[in-house]
């Protein structure tokens, strides 16, 4: 079969396909789809054809990283340069990487269900319908939004990380990933139809993720000035409701349809979402006599909600409040670049970086910002 129609077959069924029939079917397709991408270059020529395919940052920078934001252009320029023969040397390396990826789907989906769907009754009826965006009595305050940005452009650059890794030529491998975890998003919501709503706002918002993940993979500078991080710690009462407690009613915290213990994701009361701005992408600055501090020091604009998902102890009285603020934060990656700067701790270094682009380490983000209160309690939904 011609890859392009192999390509256009494993998107079929990637969609198609709905959560009930299993996530294992779900990631065989997307497998499919990325041996289709795989089998559109093998007429190529031996040299890269696309040799502006993958991003590098500027020629002057100084520290070698996983991600662009220290100016990362060893590494990513090396998907650029890369050739089936080293491909082959080390083995099969690109469906090893697809093979992995879609054990993240598959993996993904499975969680999912046990935190979403497992419990939940049905809906009588399918149902559409917008949630209130950001209102102050929506069911999360909007935290549930800044998610599925977040989520959706942390999946999609994640995949990028794992095929260009494994010698996916890293163009291709962004507009796929963020095709595919937009696909995947659109799924969840499809399901959410049956059992919660179909959310309009939902999916646009996993739309804005998609394209923030495109920006940041495919402009250079961009992502060098900017991160968007998410900060969590298990809130008191996610805790509680892992402990099967219950309320100062006697009813539990966690009833069997209305919560799940593996639905840390709605844990909105531990979550900080953080847009991050490097000063060290100001070169000047960065360079300077006194500049270091540049390095390890975020600003950035931040929005979290408190006492709305998990719900609270009805006895407790506490008002569900959203905050939005601008702030500080450490930048954990100009911490482990600085560290590891003799090189003798690469793998690590790769690692640390890659996870606080997207993660920010609890308790090291302040500002200063403005908060709104719901006046009554707030309306209820999930996933």
């Amino acid at each position: 079969m011609h890859p392009t129609l192999r390509i256009l077959r494993g998107l079929a069924c990637f969609a198609a396909i709905r959560v009930r029939y299993g996530p294992v079917l779900r990631a065989l397709c997307l497998i499919a789809v990325l041996e289709g991408l795989a089998g559109a270059g093998s007429d190529a020529p031996a040299e890269n054809p696309d040799p502006n395919g993958a991003v590098t940052a500027p020629a002057g920078s100084r520290s070698a990283t996983p991600w662009i934001d220290l100016a990362p252009s060893a590494v990513l320029a090396k998907h650029s340069e890369a050739k089936d023969s080293d491909l082959e040397a080390g083995g099969d390396h690109r469906t090893r990487a697809a093979v992995e990826l879609g054990g993240f789907y598959a993996g993904f989906s499975v969680w999912a269900y046990f935190a979403w769907y497992r419990n939940h009754p049905p809906l009588s009826n399918y149902r559409f319908g917008g949630d209130g965006m950001f209102g102050v009595k929506t069911y999360a305050g909007g935290a549930d939004k800044m998610g599925h940005a977040w989520a959706t452009m942390a999946l999609a650059r994640l995949g990028t990380s794992v095929l260009t890794e494994g010698g996916w030529d890293h163009t291709k491998s962004t507009l796929l990933s963020a095709g595919l975890s937009e696909l995947l998003f659109l799924n969840v919501e499809i399901r959410d139809g049956f059992y919660f709503e179909f959310s309009y706002g939902d999916l646009a918002m996993d739309t804005v993720g998609m394209f923030a993940a495109l920006a940041l993979e495919l402009w250079p500078k961009l992502d060098e000035m900017f991160d968007y991080r998410v900060q969590y710690f298990p809130s008191p009462r996610y805790i509680e409701n892992l402990d099967g407690g219950s309320n100062r009613d006697g009813s539990p915290s966690c009833p069997k349809t209305a919560c799940s213990r593996w639905n840390i994701a709605e844990d909105y009361s531990g979550q900080t979402y953080f847009i991050a701005f490097h000063p060290s992408s100001i070169h000047a600055l960065r360079d300077s006599k006194y500049g270091v501090w540049s390095r390890f020091v975020d600003v950035g604009v931040g929005f979290q909600t408190r006492d709305y998902k998990p719900p609270p102890d009805p006895g407790d009285k506490l008002n569900a409040h959203q905050t939005l603020f601008v702030g500080v934060s450490l930048n954990v990656q100009g911490v482990i670049d600085w560290l590891g700067r003799d090189g003798k701790h690469e793998t690590l270094r790769k690692i640390g970086h890659g996870l606080f682009e997207v993660f920010n380490l609890p308790y090291t983000i302040g500002g200063v910002g403005v908060t709104r209160y719901a006046p009554d309690k707030p309306n209820s939904g999930g996933a």
